[in-house]
């Protein structure tokens, strides 16, 4: 994914640490940080993590920074889908170099420029049949400035800004063939990728599963799973058709419920793929649930890994 927003990431400080790497994931009303360390086996481990309010969290990110011993680290942000807007616009036939000025006319005539944004793009691997479109994410230019900030005001590396369908794809889905995952924070719409090779392929957002955690697992097998499945066999459907891939065999579930077990049950029952709930490759400490992590801070920070850098 380019960075478009450049400009704001600034390795300001003298003093570097190679020990942690730092995923920030910024949610709708709370920022989640969490510190993974490479150990001398090359495993990654968890070995910090906190939910903070999105008031006032610069503060808190400094306060954690210090009582963890993480200055210096190598940091990346992940914006949760509350806070950007995504469109797809024709590939504008100008050379890279002038791409961020035909972008930014782009993005005003779609979204209208009441508002000053940062903005990225991303190509897709394989483009639609006729057709050459770019994903063009947008997020308030304030907020993105802030987090760059409060990465600054805690003596942090920052190293990239990012989107949650994005860096999702940095968690290890055990194949090189194309994966379908959903993965769904506490709360929140449900994330849909298909990822190949790291690739984001196809990704759209599961509307009406928001409550799912309220629902027994009774309830799921009494239909609530159903929905779930015809959007999951209808983007399958549209990898195959439309982008003239091969059939997805791969599922990987992480979704906000306790019942993730009866969920997978359910799926594999409807859908032709082999499914597992998704595991994010990184060792967790004992009294961690791992299902209840914020995949989209480990996510922001295995993208040291997917940079090919040590952590």
């Amino acid at each position: 994914m380019r960075i478009g927003w450049r400009a704001l990431i600034r390795n300001k400080l003298k003093a570097k640490s190679d020990s942690f790497t730092i995923g920030i994931a910024i949610d709708e009303d709370a920022v989640t940080f969490c510190a993974l360390q490479k150990r001398k086996s090359n495993e990654l481990a968890l070995v910090h993590e906190s939910v903070v309010s999105l008031q006032n969290w610069p503060v808190q990110l400094k306060k954690w920074v210090e009582s963890h011993g993480l200055s210096g680290a190598n940091t990346h942000i992940a914006f949760s889908v509350a806070w950007y807007q995504q469109v797809q616009v024709d590939r504008p036939a100008v050379e890279e170099d002038e791409m961020d000025g035909a972008l930014k006319w782009a993005v005003e005539e779609i979204l209208g420029s009441g508002e000053a944004r940062a903005y990225d793009y991303f190509d897709l691997p394989v483009p639609l049949a006729g057709n050459n479109k770019i994903n063009i994410v947008a997020v308030n230019e304030t907020a993105v400035v802030e987090a760059a900030e409060a990465c600054y005001g805690a003596n942090l590396q920052l190293q990239s800004i990012s989107v949650e369908e994005v860096v999702t794809c940095n968690l290890p889905v055990g194949t090189e063939l194309p994966v379908l995952t959903l993965i769904q924070e506490a709360g929140d719409e449900v994330c849909l990728n298909i990822v190949k090779n790291g690739e984001l392929y196809f990704s759209r957002r599961l509307k009406g599963f928001e409550n799912l955690s309220s629902f027994s697992a009774e309830e799921l097998r009494m239909g609530i799973a159903d929905s779930l499945c015809v959007q999951i066999q209808r983007s399958m459907d549209y990898f195959e058709s439309q982008l003239r891939q091969a059939p997805i065999s791969h599922i990987r579930i992480k979704m906000d419920s306790q019942y993730l077990d009866t969920l997978v049950e359910q799926v594999q029952q409807a859908v032709p793929a082999q499914i597992e709930i998704m595991r994010t490759g990184v060792t967790i400490p004992e009294q961690l649930n791992e299902l209840r992590l914020s995949y989209t801070a480990l996510g922001a920070a295995l993208q040291q890994v997917s940079q090919g850098q040590t952590a």
